[in-house]
């Protein structure tokens, strides 16, 4: 698998591929994330947001989780360091990105956690004349987090998300 996937990474490093062409206005949207913390890869899901600012290279994401007594909201940015099509019919492509995330949880203590991430996904805007973008990532992480009086290092995991953004 992991030849597999050095193999598809290099062929679209050495293909002759054009830069993604995003609309440049606002990129709303809303994905559905899965978390693996690196302790003993417990997971858990939620729903997120997603934006993106005109003129501003950061995608941000947030993401709130709440029960009756346990409470998480978290927000990440993700820089795109390479960006790039796959296909010169739709706009069909992957990229490759840099960022970081900072978040507080309450579970019969108040904590705070951060880290950096590097996200890896695929998207695709099936229909030129709709701005509707699909995507997927893979973003491990690292951090560390603070919670009542102890530190956990390291701390995040591996994240998988899949969503949907609307271009205005």
């Amino acid at each position: 698998m992991k030849k597999i996937v050095l193999a598809l990474l290099l062929v679209s490093f050495m293909s002759v591929g054009l830069f993604a062409q995003r609309p440049d206005g606002w990129g709303i949207g809303v994905m559905a994330q899965y978390g693996m913390n690196w302790d003993g890869f417990h997971g858990s899901g939620s729903a997120a947001f997603s934006l993106k600012a005109p003129q501003l290279p950061i995608y941000w994401g947030v993401n709130m989780r709440f029960t009756n007594d346990y409470f998480r909201i978290s927000v990440s940015g993700d820089y795109y360091l390479l960006e790039q099509s796959l296909t010169d019919d739709i706009n069909f492509g992957w990229y490759l990105g840099l960022g970081a995330y900072v978040g507080l949880v309450t579970n019969g203590g108040a904590g705070l956690f951060f880290g950096g991430r590097l996200p890896v996904g695929l998207y695709i805007m099936p229909v030129v004349e709709v701005p509707i973008e699909i995507f997927m990532e893979l973003a491990p992480s690292l951090g560390i987090a603070f919670f009542d009086d102890t530190v956990t290092f390291p701390d995040g995991g591996l994240q998988f998300a899949i969503g949907i953004r609307f271009w205005l």
